[in-house]
């Protein structure tokens, strides 16, 4: 049997009179969807209409004290200017519900500071990193870096030519 945890029953107590816990809203979705299949609805515009509710109601979630403690971060978004950065347990997110830009912590089973996600927000990237594991289980080093669409991105360090190698062919 399923037994929820305290925040899974807080998280409930929270949506359960938002349009999100509403079967009128999984019923409008199914219609539109049917309307795509027909050709009467763009699916680029059904997308747009899905992202613009997920990012509001990620902000409303995310604002709710009783669900997740935040503090600010001190740093206005990089991506819109307008907003500010709010620091919540694994994510950094811009408090302007029309942004709502995520910038998560864990990065290759490594977590980043507040003081290196400061770095990332302000200047673009971090310092040079180290401990990061790929998915074969190596270790390695990078900068972590906002590419053009503000998306996070490891930047590596050029490698030093080794001079000639002593292994034989």
């Amino acid at each position: 049997s399923l037994v929820p945890t305290e925040k899974g029953l807080a998280l409930h107590s929270v949506v359960k009179t938002m349009r999100i816990a509403d079967v009128a809203m999984t019923g409008e979705w199914e219609k539109n969807l049917a309307r795509i299949e027909c050709g009467e609805l763009a699916a680029d515009t059904f997308r747009k209409e899905i992202e613009a509710y997920t990012r509001e109601i990620t902000s409303e979630l995310l604002s709710c004290d009783k669900l997740f403690a935040r503090r600010d971060s001190g740093c206005k978004c990089p991506k819109c200017g307008t907003g500010m950065m709010q620091f919540y347990g694994k994510v950094v997110r811009c408090d302007n519900a029309e942004c709502g830009l995520p910038v998560f912590r864990l990065k290759a089973n490594r977590s980043l500071s507040d003081d290196e996600i400061k770095d990332l927000l302000t200047e673009g990237h971090t310092k040079l990193l180290k401990g990061f594991k790929s998915k074969q289980g190596k270790s390695f080093d990078a900068i972590v870096a906002f590419d053009g669409d503000y998306n996070t991105t490891f930047v590596f360090p050029e490698r030093k030519n080794k001079a000639t190698s002593t292994r034989r062919r």
